[in-house]
């Protein structure tokens, strides 16, 4: 939609038909099992990245993967990898952002990127419940 149609995923018309259940998802506490059951909710974490970093960014991630071919395990594993990289990538710790959105996130990928700089991300998700938008 980004390329061929210049359409922009963050105002993309169906993502925008989520906008409800997505706000319903973290006024009730951002719980990880139910981000799992609703792919229009699960997709506006991923529309904020390609917001805030653009789609370089993903591609430069998926390159990574392509080229450290990683050996992950469990869920716990791909999540993590995937917020280590996404965050090396861009330079900035994600783990306030994913947090946000219920992952649970394990204390080693916490503490790997801990000297990276928090990003001041505030759009009108964030504004529901900003206290849970921390490491």
């Amino acid at each position: 939609m980004d390329s061929i149609c210049k359409r922009q995923p963050w105002i993309h018309t169906w993502l925008q038909g989520q906008m409800k259940d997505t706000r319903k998802y973290i006024e009730n506490g951002c719980h990880f099992e139910k981000w799992k059951e609703q792919p229009g909710v699960a997709l506006f974490i991923y529309a904020q990245l390609a917001r805030e970093y653009g789609w370089q960014n993903y591609k430069s991630v998926f390159r990574k993967y392509e080229q450290i071919e990683p050996s992950l395990d469990s869920d716990q594993q791909k999540m993590d990898f995937w917020i280590v990289t996404f965050s090396q990538q861009v330079g900035y710790n994600l783990v306030p952002l994913f947090k946000f959105w219920g992952f649970p996130i394990s204390q080693s990928t916490i503490h790997d990127l801990e000297s990276f700089p928090i990003p001041q991300i505030f759009d009108e998700f964030i504004q529901i419940a900003p206290e849970r938008y921390t490491i």
